[in-house]
C-alpha cells in the first residue's frame, strides 16, 4: 500500500514531498499506528541542481501487520493535518493507493474511513497466514500484509 500527502489546488512542488516525509515521521511516532506498520520511503531522483542526492520523498510504502487499525491511520492523518499551519491545513489530504485503487482522505469522514477499510480488506493487505499465531486479540484479521 502506498500513501502520500497531496495539496489541493497546488502544482506538485516541494511542499507535497516535504509533507509526506513529515507524515512518515508522524506515523513512526504514533503509538496507535507506528508499531503496526513498516514504513519505506519511495524517493524521486534528484530533479534539479542543488537537490539532495537521495531525492524527495514522494510516497510511503506501508507494510501492515496484525493489529493495524484503519481508523488509527485516519485519526493520525487528522492529527497531523491539525498540526500544520492554517494555509496548509485546509489544502492537505492523504492519498492511499494499492494496485489500481485509490482512496483520498480529506476530512476523515466515516465514508472515507469505510472506503479505506474496503481498499485494505478487499486487496488482501490484512489476510491471515495459516499456522501463524499473532498473539494479539481484538484484530479481525492478522498477517503482515506486506505490500510495496
Amino acid at each position: 500500500m502506498r500513501v502520500r500527502m497531496e495539496l489541493v489546488g497546488s502544482s506538485q512542488s516541494d511542499s507535497a514531498p516535504r509533507l509526506t516525509e513529515a507524515f512518515a515521521q508522524w506515523l513512526a511516532q504514533d503509538r496507535t499506528v507506528g508499531p503496526y506498520v513498516e514504513i519505506d520511503r519511495v524517493r524521486s531522483s534528484a530533479r534539479h541542481a542543488g537537490a539532495m542526492s537521495g531525492g524527495l520523498t514522494e510516497w510511503l510504502a506501508l507494510a501492515l501487520s496484525s493489529g493495524f487499525s484503519t481508523a488509527s491511520l485516519v485519526y493520525s492523518h487528522l492529527a497531523f493535518r491539525a498540526s500544520l499551519p492554517p494555509a496548509e491545513r485546509s489544502a492537505v489530504r492523504l492519498v492511499v493507493e494499492h494496485g489500481d485503487s485509490q482512496v483520498v482522505v480529506e476530512a476523515g469522514s466515516a465514508e472515507e474511513a469505510a472506503q479505506l477499510a474496503n481498499l485494505i480488506t478487499n486487496s488482501g493487505l490484512l489476510s491471515v497466514r495459516s499456522g501463524q499465531d499473532t498473539g494479539q486479540t481484538g484484530s479481525p484479521s492478522g498477517g503482515d500484509g506486506s505490500v510495496s
